[in-house]
């Protein structure tokens, strides 16, 4: 057995209860974070334990549902981004034909400015979370691919493959059972940044107003409140601010520590070495 290390421990724990508070959001959140119930920026107190924001709504229950907004974006974006990395780069260093074509459309979208772009497009296709994602995923795969690609061209000429080959064993045999596993040691790494990107994107485009109008998010919540020209002046501003700042900050420190984990991890096991 290997011991994982602590961090990796402590961000499991994080993520589980990122999760949990997202998918129980409506039992725990004591009050409808739409809803104005109280009078605005108002301080923590016994009914409001974060206080509330410039329009009365409790900041907690804004903060729990933007748990939930928060995970679905950077869960949704990092399966579409993994699935369109693995399928590019096995396509590009497989097949010969595509092998040109695809890697020009990578560097395409590499040499492209990401935040201008990501603004065009939501400007043009609407500001709705489904946009969101299919834009993030869409634009955070080249570079993977490219690591995928290099994986498989060195895998595809190994001895088992080119055994593998002789057997007569199909192209699909082969990139299902040789190359596909061979690239499995970076999934942990494109995760993470994945969701640190995706994180990190969804805050930034929802602070621009560009996360859609009903959505409630972290970013969301620092977009609504730095809206205010006297925030700093009110007593409330570091409820308004370091809520949803914490939370973010946390999120990307938990799956940065878990993915750092299961690399050391995969190392180790394949050394056959033990973590001190």
């Amino acid at each position: 057995m290997t011991r994982r290390p602590l961090l990796f421990w402590v961000g499991s724990v994080l993520l589980a209860i990122f999760a949990g508070i997202a998918v129980l959001a409506p039992v725990l959140a004591l009050h409808d974070p739409r809803q104005p119930l109280a009078l605005p920026l108002s301080t923590p107190s016994r009914h409001h334990l974060l206080g509330t924001n410039d329009l009365g709504q409790d900041n907690l229950s804004r903060l729990i549902y933007g748990t939930r907004s928060s995970l679905i974006v950077a869960v949704s974006v990092t399966v579409l981004s993994t699935a369109l990395s693995w399928i590019a780069g096995l396509a590009a260093g497989f097949v010969h034909r595509l092998e040109s074509l695809l890697i020009g459309l990578v560097d395409l979208l590499l040499a492209l400015p990401d935040l201008p772009l990501i603004l065009l497009v939501l400007t043009l296709i609407g500001a709705t979370q489904a946009n969101v994602i299919l834009v993030l995923g869409l634009l955070s795969w080249p570079a993977f691919a490219r690591v995928v690609r290099a994986i498989v061209i060195g895998a595809r000429v190994s001895p088992y493959v080119e055994a593998s080959r002789a057997l007569g064993g199909t192209s699909a045999h082969i990139i299902v059972h040789h190359l596909l596993p061979a690239t499995l040691d970076a999934v942990p790494t494109k995760l993470v940044l994945t969701v640190r990107y995706a994180v990190f994107a969804e805050a930034t485009l929802a602070f621009l107003g560009l996360s859609g109008g009903n959505t409630i998010s972290w970013g969301e919540m620092l977009n609504q409140t730095f809206r205010d020209p006297l925030l700093f002046s009110r007593d409330v501003w570091p409820w308004l601010i370091f809520p949803p700042t914490v939370a973010i900050t946390a999120l990307i420190l938990a799956t940065v520590w878990v993915g750092s984990g299961l690399t050391t991890h995969r190392t180790t096991v394949r050394s056959g070495k033990f973590l001190p």
